[in-house]
């Protein structure tokens, strides 16, 4: 059953999460001026690590009257002002119910499974990612208050098996299109969910776009951050799989956050203006555009925990080496765990992240939302944004001091 909450309307509090504690509710200052009034925002999966950056960017936005937002599990990140409603987004009842009581004229959805998953999840991640933009798109089209819906995709979902690309743009072929191909389940999802959102583009008075993000990373992140600050404490900061010789994308999570605000605003405007850039029924990547070598990245993060290994000390295994035991590893597990389970570092497609060289291009973002890395974020640039990251995992709440070969850091 699906049901709501609201945080108390402190107004010096709007910046940052505020207590569990929900006692009223609010709305936030009306937008007189001129430009796209985005009024009722739904953030779906408004609890998770995009979707609270997300509010977090509404909530400065003068246009936005209104942050609601819908999770099954809406305990944490909460935000002074803004309305919590439990409900999921595979259940379309539970949908219905949430979309009747808020009346969104926005949606944004964030809500996904962790990518690489195990076997035994596969179903949940096409649910979520299929059935949930259908129910959605379904129940906005039932109420009628909906003119903008932007679904967060994944950069990846033009990734085959094994295949390399540099600065791949929006018309790339993904796993879904123009038929379904083999990948990563996760990606097929997206890929999938990607297809079906862009095809509702203009239905029932809805325009649609999608957002393609490449690797998250920033406070919060437990799918990036963690395992890296992991590897450190186990030690495997000192083995590297590949020759480090290709390069990688990522983006901070506030650029995506950002974006999804940008397009939304866009989405709008093109309803009243003519000769807006047009951004219904397209999807746009996101990156910090500043392709890197992976371990140059990630030896950012152990650096700043208080690691101190020289590049020379560290073995690089090579790249048909780090195939061979993925896929091994793969199998093993798979075998071992009766179709159920995937291993927990050698996931075949977590390798070719960081042995083929996979980059796109943002041009589309910056030229039709106006996207300009690093503007109106926290961080001056990635450098500050890694360092905020890796200060969010050592705070005592989430992790405290990393242990470096068993023994804290000095400082």
């Amino acid at each position: 059953m699906a049901s709501s909450s609201v945080c108390s309307d402190d107004p010096d509090a709007r910046r940052g999460a505020g207590s569990p504690d929900m006692s009223s509710v609010t709305t936030l200052e009306t937008h007189d001026s001129a430009g796209p009034h985005l009024g009722t925002v739904l953030v779906v999966g408004g609890c998770g690590f995009l979707g609270h950056h997300v509010v977090k960017f509404l909530l400065d936005e003068p246009s936005c009257t209104t942050v609601a937002v819908m999770s099954r599990r809406p305990t944490t990140k909460h935000f002074p002002g803004v309305t919590y409603h439990i409900g999921d987004i595979t259940n379309i009842e539970q949908v219905r119910l949430v979309l009747q009581q808020v009346k969104p004229h926005v949606i944004i959805n964030t809500a996904s499974p962790h990518a690489y998953i195990d076997h035994s999840i596969v179903p949940q991640t096409f649910s979520v990612n299929i059935e949930g933009n259908q129910n959605l798109l379904e129940v906005a089209a039932e109420i009628g208050t909906v003119k903008a819906y932007v679904y967060t995709s994944s950069g990846p979902i033009i990734a085959g098996t094994g295949g390399a690309y540099d600065h791949a743009d929006e018309n790339y072929p993904t796993l879904a299109v123009p038929v379904i191909r083999k990948g990563d389940p996760y990606h097929v999802a997206k890929a999938i969910g990607d297809k079906l959102v862009l095809e509702a583009n203009g239905k029932n008075g809805i325009r649609t776009c999608t957002v393609r993000p490449t690797a998250l990373y920033g406070e919060g992140d437990f799918q990036n951050v963690v395992p890296t600050m992991q590897a450190l404490e186990d030690g495997n900061h000192k083995i590297w799989m590949g020759y480090n010789d290709i390069f990688m994308d990522v983006v901070y999570v506030g650029h995506v956050a950002r974006l999804e605000l940008l397009a939304a605003k866009a989405l709008l405007a093109g309803i009243t203006d003519p000769t807006a850039p047009k951004v219904e029924g397209e999807a746009f990547n996101i990156t910090d555009d500043q392709p890197a070598y992976p371990l140059n990245f990630f030896r950012k993060y152990w650096a700043i925990a208080g690691d101190k290994t020289p590049l020379s000390s560290v073995w690089l295994i090579p790249p048909p080496v780090v195939m061979f035991l993925a896929n091994s590893a793969e199998f093993i597990t798979w075998a071992t765990s009766w179709g159920k389970k995937r291993p927990k570092l050698l996931i075949k497609e977590r390798m070719e992240f960081i042995l083929y060289t996979r980059t796109y291009s943002i041009k589309k973002a910056r030229e039709r939302l106006g996207f300009k890395p690093w503007e109106k974020q926290p961080y001056a640039n990635q450098d500050e944004a890694i360092k905020g990251s890796v200060e969010w995992f050592l705070l005592p709440e989430n992790h405290g001091p990393v242990r470096i070969g068993g023994e804290y850091p000095s400082w």
